[in-house]
């Protein structure tokens, strides 16, 4: 009896383990709820931000006074630095024009400066050196030595992390300090940013716990704070709490993080995806998931390209972590299997010694044979779904939830109507129409993403071509047989064979499309594909 007491404890906890998400403590649920709402508020943040926008630009155009339409054109540029890459840098270069204009060395000295913030967003750090090191700091307002002195700051420190090796690492961000000090030199306590200056610093020395009193220091004496530099604050104590252990501060910090992200209408790479990093640890899979898929359509939307490589560098993690929850899942069910079967095989060693003590062999065997039959369903039972929990564990977390629920409703129909015996009604429910209805819907699926994170793929592929060739797609949203080959190889898909899997021609058919189109080129066959992975 204590054996099966014992088994029984174990599988109930397997169960318990398996078959719920850990639970977060009341204060995390509660910012995840206020991050929902928030989240589903995006567009009025946004129309904010646009009013802003759209108030400075007639300001500016109205403006009279080149030094007053210089400080409206740089209120715009800060409006888009965290908003909209490509603009905020025309609105930088517009900026410098204004001051050149002006012949007001200054100006155009803190115009280069915002300049080489966009030159950094996008991963730019030679030419970004290049125009800092052309700043003349004579004659300087203290706002703009402190701009100058935050960007130089901030070029290191971007270097600093691209390179992430020694001796690289450690110099660049001692260059950055240097820059800091001298930063904070303008500064007074009393102001807000030498307390974000002073936790980042203390962040790159990784003095964290300093880091860690500092900005609980900042939010404390700056309550009415801009919200944009809330997020960053608030990110920074993030990954403080992470680096001393304290993952579950670390989560709650990321949330209000985003939350202050969303309400200033951030599209840069924002904390809403290390957010969905520490959720999908937690199992919360599905909802990892739409943060990380609402994250890369804010770092699409801001479009710099040193933003999409970071970026990159970490949905590999999101979609580990994924995998990881759902293998453990599966680890889990599949334990508490062996131990359901093996406290079923006690039970019936038990009944077996009963019926034999009691002179009732004959029917103990009965039980024995029934059970082991039962068993043997379960096992199959068991086999079959570890198969489609490994075919679905095998696909990115992009996966379609309604082709799920297709399926899931197709093999009841089948199995309800193997049960009553409708042969003929279930040979027309498993007819091949379906099927290429699934697979049209697959390419569809793929054309959609493809074309979300390569919005110009259609426009940049047609300009390969005269103008009597080129074509276009009978949906915004979708592209030809022929874009769609060339789609695979821009993602690094170079194999015929397996792109002919993938759209269900043969290996010659593929062949011959991509001759046609090289052919039908304006540019040489063997250049073709370069151009083709040179599209952004």
């Amino acid at each position: 009896m204590k054996c099966i007491k014992s088994l029984l404890t174990a599988l109930y906890m397997m169960l318990w383990l398996g078959c719920g998400n850990p639970s977060a403590t009341d204060r995390t649920a509660a910012l995840l709820s206020d991050l929902d709402a928030t989240l589903s508020q995006r567009d009025y943040y946004e129309s904010l931000r646009l009013q802003r926008i759209d108030s400075l630009n007639r300001l500016s155009t109205a403006a009279t006074d080149a030094h007053e339409r210089y400080e409206l054109l740089l209120r715009v540029f800060d409006e888009y630095k965290s908003y909209r890459y490509d603009s905020a840098y025309a609105y930088a270069r517009r900026c410098y024009d204004e001051a050149l204009d002006m012949g007001d060395e200054a100006c155009m000295s803190e115009a280069k400066c915002a300049v080489s913030f966009c030159l950094m967003s996008s991963g730019m750090f030679k030419e970004a050196s290049e125009m800092m090191a052309s700043v003349r700091t004579e004659g300087m307002s203290p706002r703009q030595m402190r701009t100058y002195y935050s960007t130089y700051s901030k070029l290191f420190q971007e270097e600093a992390n691209y390179s992430g090796v020694e001796p690289y690492y450690t110099t660049y961000t001692q260059q950055s300090d240097r820059y800091i000090d001298t930063l904070k030199t303008l500064l007074s306590a009393d102001d807000s940013e030498w307390w974000s200056q002073t936790g980042a610093q203390h962040m790159k020395n990784h003095r964290f716990e300093e880091a860690i009193v500092t900005l609980e220091g900042y939010l404390s004496r700056f309550p009415d704070a801009d919200v944009h530099e809330r997020a960053m604050v608030m990110a920074e104590m993030a990954w403080a709490y992470i680096h001393t252990g304290r993952d579950d501060k670390a989560l709650d910090c990321f949330i209000q993080s985003a939350i202050y992200d969303t309400q200033s209408s951030t599209r840069e790479i924002t904390a809403l995806f290390f957010a969905a990093k520490f959720i999908a640890q937690q199992g919360d899979v599905d909802r990892a998931s739409s943060y990380a898929k609402q994250a890369l359509d804010d770092i699409t939307f801001y479009n710099a390209r040193q933003r999409k490589i970071e970026l990159g560098q970490i949905l590999p993690i999101i979609e580990q972590e994924r995998y990881n929850a759902l293998s453990l899942q599966r680890n889990r069910i599949i334990i508490a299997a062996l131990l359901a079967s093996i406290l079923f095989l006690v039970v019936l060693a038990a009944i077996f010694q009963m019926r034999r003590l009691n002179k009732k062999l004959w029917q103990a065997r009965q039980t024995i044979a029934g059970r082991n039959e039962e068993l043997r369903r379960v096992n199959d039972d068991l086999i079959e779904a570890n198969r489609i929990k490994d075919v679905y564990i095998g696909r990115s977390f992009f996966v379609n939830a309604e082709f799920i629920e297709k399926m899931e409703k197709l093999y009841l129909t089948v199995d309800r109507k193997i049960q009553a015996r409708q042969y003929d009604d279930l040979r027309k429910t498993v007819n091949l129409t379906a099927l290429e209805k699934e697979r049209k819907q697959m390419y569809a699926a793929f054309d959609e993403t493809f074309l979300n994170l390569f919005p110009t793929f259609i426009e940049q592929y047609n300009r390969l071509f005269d103008e009597k060739d080129r074509r276009k797609p009978q949906d915004e949203k979708s592209l030809t047989s022929e874009m769609r080959i060339f789609a695979l190889i821009r993602l690094g898909i170079t194999d015929s064979e397996r792109i002919a899997r993938f759209l269900d021609y043969s290996v010659h058919t593929v062949n011959t499309y991509k001759t046609r189109v090289k052919n039908k080129s304006t540019v040489e066959n063997d250049l073709f594909e370069q151009y083709i992975m040179k599209i952004e």
